[in-house]
């Protein structure tokens, strides 16, 4: 009899080892940067559902180009871009979540036009080294960077490889018109260079070997500022660009549960002040921007259409590599 039960608690517990172990959802996340904060938003997601997320973090340029190169085979669940024209740019490729109790807490200069929520902000500026230059707010204009003074003295963002420098290019171009493309190739011909994303620009104007930044986007420039480099912001008097930042849950994810509660806890309170403290401008009005910003209220901003510039997108960037990057 012993023996009989013996048995049976053995066939029990074989059996019960035997049955599979129901593995954690996982959660494939594509994020341009900065990369810390994406790393922080997957590891406290982790920490609070139990699911694993998969993350690449990398410039715009380089995610939409992977986007790109697994179109036929899809990855992504959750994208995370720099700026809107590029999620725009993925509309067709994107499930609609805009919920409204999240849309009633976003702050209204964030609200873009589309399908998908911002996660934040950020802006563009004029940074300059201020052991070279003396008077940084003297320069009140996008087109102060020219002359005899400037030769061989700024750098730009690539706009092909930097999401917040395209949508400068686009909101740029379209406010100026052949004015713009006029400065852009007189800054070509007086030596500005364009080295890459935004830190690779912003690495020359850190060690003094060039003066000054055009369209340097804000949490890197305020994050090296921080750091105790010798760097000012200029906002320019006739407007600057402030640039939604979209998080996107694609039609190929399997999961869209799972997806919106990231989306979801991405701009939740808590993971705002994540937001914060990466130097982004949140999403959610009820969370401040980090005090190392300058008061924003202060600062002018274009009228931006995004939907018209996503059209213009693919044809203004195209005439960027061509005729100033000459590629």
């Amino acid at each position: 009899m012993l023996y009989k039960r013996l048995l049976g608690l053995f066939i029990v517990l074989m059996a019960a080892f035997a049955l599979p172990v129901q593995a954690a959802q996982t959660l494939v996340v594509y994020s341009s940067g900065p990369a810390s904060l994406a790393r922080a938003l997957a590891h406290a997601f982790e920490q609070q559902t139990g699911a694993k997320v998969e993350l690449y973090t990398a410039s715009t340029g380089k995610v939409m180009a992977r986007l790109a190169a697994e179109k036929n085979h899809p990855r992504a669940d959750v994208v995370i871009l720099a700026n809107w024209t590029a999620g725009l740019a993925l509309a067709n490729l994107t499930y609609p979540f805009r919920p409204a109790d999240i849309v009633k807490r976003l702050r209204p200069s964030l609200d873009a036009k589309g399908s998908f929520l911002p996660i934040g902000g950020d802006t563009v500026s004029i940074v300059v080294n201020t052991r070279k230059i003396s008077n940084p707010q003297s320069l009140d204009n996008w087109f102060a960077l020219t002359g005899k003074h400037w030769q061989n003295q700024v750098t730009m963002p690539n706009p092909l490889l930097s999401g917040t420098a395209s949508d400068f290019v686009l909101a740029f171009t379209a406010k100026y018109g052949d004015r713009a493309w006029n400065y852009f190739k007189t800054l070509k011909a007086e030596g500005t260079i364009w080295p890459g994303p935004n830190a690779a620009a912003l690495r020359p104007v850190e060690l003094g070997a060039r003066s000054a930044m055009l369209s340097a986007v804000g949490h890197t420039s305020l994050k090296a500022k921080k750091k105790g480099n010798a760097l000012d912001l200029v906002f320019p008097k006739s407007g600057t660009v402030l640039i939604p930042r979209p998080i996107m849950i694609m039609k190929s994810a399997p999961d869209k549960s799972l997806a919106e509660r990231f989306v979801r806890y991405c701009l939740s309170e808590h993971s705002q002040k994540l937001v914060s403290k990466a130097l982004l401008i949140p999403a959610v009005s009820a969370v401040k921007p980090a005090a190392v910003w300058p008061d924003l209220d202060r600062v002018k901003f274009i009228d931006t259409d995004w939907q018209k510039l996503a059209g213009e997108r693919t044809q203004v960037l195209e005439r960027f590599r061509r005729d100033i990057l000459g590629q």
